[in-house]
């Protein structure tokens, strides 16, 4: 058992790395946008893919089935067609903190009306290119129709790989919740198959080389000052490590049990 320095805790300790892919041309394009844009909250790629950019995070609520509804619904889509990006601060707006019900109540109103400015959009341009009046255009299946079947416009032909260039308006006419196909359904929430089989990676079951578990011993009073830990009183337990940074107090061990061990055995004033 040794004691060791933050200094050599941080220069031992090991980085856990996630990596995914975007669409060509995402990150440079969310680093440039204004939070209150459209651009912000949704783009449309050059296949007229649908990509949602949520500031708002799923803490186990549902957010990512409750969002890609919500656009979905706006935009006459299938959920499952649109890519959602949550919470990476380099790519979403900045909606805030994520807690109780503001991911759908707070970040969930903001994301549709951005979805329905961009509709307002859509519809806007098909209109001019099909010279029939908004009033007889629909949309769904990634594409504005003219309700009845004669003409239509994909996404991907009106805007694909463009920017919307425009703000959100709030008074932007959203659907009428009568007509609503999508929200309000039960849909498929793609965290819950791997949670309820236990195959979800929840951040306490990762483990990468070297890792060490730690446990905090605090102090008996807030203002308490450390005069002493003594290392010895935790020989009999195998690789325990205590840290001291001023008065912090800290044991870290390979196993987490031995952590749990050494927090109820050290000897410290």
């Amino acid at each position: 058992m040794t004691a060791i320095t933050r200094r050599s805790l941080l220069n031992g300790a090991a980085a856990l790395i996630v990596t995914f892919s975007l669409p060509r041309g995402v990150r440079a394009r969310a680093r440039t946008v204004a939070v209150d844009s459209v651009d912000a909250y949704l783009s449309v790629g050059p296949d007229g893919g649908v990509t949602v950019f949520a500031g708002k995070v799923d803490l186990g609520t549902g957010a990512r089935a409750a969002i890609r509804q919500i656009v979905a619904e706006e935009l006459g889509l299938s959920p499952t067609g649109i890519a959602l990006i949550e919470g990476d601060t380099a790519l979403t707006p900045d909606q805030g903190s994520t807690g109780g019900s503001t991911g759908i109540m707070v970040g969930g109103v903001q994301i549709r009306q951005a979805a329905a400015t961009a509709r307002a959009r859509l519809l806007n341009l098909a209109a001019a290119t099909l010279r029939r009046p908004v009033s007889e255009l629909d949309m769904t299946g990634g594409s504005v129709v003219v309700r009845g079947g004669d003409g239509a416009l994909s996404f991907a032909a009106l805007i694909g790989g463009a920017s919307f260039e425009l703000p959100v308006d709030k008074a932007a006419p959203l659907r009428n919740p009568d007509t609503y196909t999508i929200v309000g359904t039960s849909y498929p929430r793609p965290d819950l198959p791997a949670k309820l089989t236990g195959r979800h990676a929840f951040v306490q079951d990762h483990r990468v080389e070297g890792m060490l578990h730690a446990r905090v011993i605090r102090p008996p009073a807030v203002g308490a000052r450390l005069l002493d830990a003594d290392p010895s009183s935790l020989e009999s337990i195998p690789g325990v490590q205590v840290v001291t940074i001023k008065d912090f107090l800290a044991v870290a061990a390979p196993r987490e049990w031995d952590a749990v061990r050494a927090l109820r055995t050290l000897k410290a004033t």
